[in-house]
């Protein structure tokens, strides 16, 4: 048998017993050449063949990946969430001194206009104490503060898309934003489709409200699978979609603008809420927000929300929902369920919003964010197996990573929280065990620094161990 036949057989039969999954990208060229100890032509006359045969398809300048199977619409049904307290532990070892945290998503804080924002907070304070005496305190009751909603609205008519302060609602950064919408458009026992992988914090707010989830199939590459959710809408009630379409957590992909429109026409045909978590949207590294789904939304039924906590810095509380036709559910959750969120930091982000300030550093950011992340890529490339499968995203500060099949991503985040690194582990963000060997990782702070490198490097054997 002719040796390219060989490499051939070897990649079908991995693909057909579900080793290599769809959207999994193969490894390069390089290192198929080294790991099937073939020259590079003979792999690129395999990799040609099996591309003819559609068990892979090319994407430009990111590499060949594994393909769906024909009219393959995976069965789903909705399911009750359980995550216990992995999230807990993922978000103990970002706080816990002498951890290198790498699974927890918070950005980088150690940028010119976070210092200036904390600055113009601590001025705003000193005013405030001084004129305690003549001042009345009283909660910032929804919707918010009446500066911050026109300054925002200013933001994002000019970045997004058209609207009215009358439309936004303030809230304690997006997670309570998200909650607020389900509050809005579910009750007990309802069911939420999202993306498979989900962000955790979204699974674990949709068990908190005792609703069940419908996890529709996802990659990093095509992103949502749409023909899971148009078949699950003829045998389920869907409530809602909630995606976050714009550099996905965990996945990072982007979902492109035909998709979009596409989501928009079904949520239309079935009359269902779309709630678009979109807090990494502003961190594009082209510096080109994506086409938001409310800008679509010609029916009012997108519940838009966003923070300045992915953006800013972790500690800003403060996000928002521009809810549409659920504007009244959504201010009165608020209401019932916080009361108000902080004037003063309100007006600190008044402040920042005021101007080109907040778009300069979004710029800065994403620059930033961009050269750490390919840093990163080659760290990886160099310390890990070459069987480990990773895409580029193309904004946010998360990248997703699928390890050797063999991998136990629990037992590797258990290891490596002893050695002193956090890392995610994949089940964390679905309601079974279809991730068992992947990671999520957070490059925001990854400027090569020895112990992140060092770090890298013991992951990278500590994978190799299994």
């Amino acid at each position: 048998m002719k040796k390219y036949l060989l490499l051939v057989q070897q990649l079908s039969s991995r693909i057909e017993n579900g080793d290599l999954s769809p959207g999994t990208r193969l490894p390069s060229i390089r290192a198929l050449s080294l790991q099937y100890q073939l020259s590079k032509n003979t792999i690129i006359k395999g990799l040609t063949e099996l591309e003819q045969s559609q068990l892979i398809y090319a994407k430009p300048r990111l590499g060949f990946f594994v393909s769906s199977p024909k009219n393959s619409v995976p069965a789903i049904k909705p399911r009750k969430v359980k995550l216990g307290s992995t999230a807990f532990s993922v978000l103990g070892a970002a706080n816990q001194h002498g951890h290198l945290a790498l699974g927890s998503a918070y950005p980088d804080s150690r940028w010119p206009t976070v210092a200036w924002y904390y600055q113009q907070q601590a001025k705003h304070t000193r005013h405030w104490a001084h004129t305690s005496e003549k001042r009345r305190s009283h909660y910032s009751t929804p919707p918010g503060d009446p500066k911050l909603l026109s300054v925002l609205a200013d933001h994002l008519n000019a970045t997004a898309f058209s609207c009215n302060s009358e439309e936004i609602v303030i809230s304690h950064g997006a997670q309570e934003a998200l909650s607020l919408c389900l509050r809005s458009v579910a009750q007990i026992g309802d069911t939420i489709a999202v993306e498979s992988p989900c962000y955790y914090g979204t699974l674990q707010c949709i068990e908190a409200l005792g609703l069940k989830v419908l996890e529709l199939p996802s990659d990093p590459i095509l992103g949502t699978n749409l023909d899971a959710l148009e078949t699950a809408l003829t045998q389920w009630p869907i409530k809602a979609v909630l995606t976050n379409p714009s550099f996905n957590n965990p996945l990072g992909f982007n979902l492109d603008l035909a998709s979009r429109q596409r989501l928009m026409a079904i949520a239309n045909k079935w009359d269902i809420a779309v709630i678009e978590d979109d807090v990494f949207a502003e961190l594009s590294f082209n510096q080109q927000r994506p086409t938001a789904l409310k800008a679509m939304d010609t029916d009012q039924r997108v519940l838009h929300c966003g923070s300045f906590s992915k953006t800013v810095d972790a500690d800003i509380r403060l996000g928002w929902v521009l809810p549409g036709r659920y504007y009244e559910q959504v201010n009165f959750q608020k209401f019932v369920t916080s009361i108000a969120c902080s004037a003063i930091s309100q007006q600190g982000i008044s402040e920042l919003l005021i101007g080109r300030r907040y778009r300069r550093h979004l710029s800065q950011v994403s620059r930033g964010y961009q050269e750490r992340v390919e840093m990163l890529d080659e760290d990886i490339r160099q310390h890990w197996p070459s069987n480990t499968c990773f895409i580029k995203p193309s904004g946010g500060i998360l990248q997703w990573f699928t390890l050797p099949k063999q991998v136990n991503s629990d037992q590797l985040f258990q290891q490596a929280l002893e050695a002193g690194i956090g890392i995610s582990p994949g089940n964390l963000f679905c309601a079974d065990q279809r991730f068992n060997h992947h990671i999520r990782l957070c490059f925001a702070h990854y400027t090569r620094q020895i112990e992140q490198v060092d770090a890298i490097a013991q992951l990278g054997k500590l994978i190799a161990s299994y």
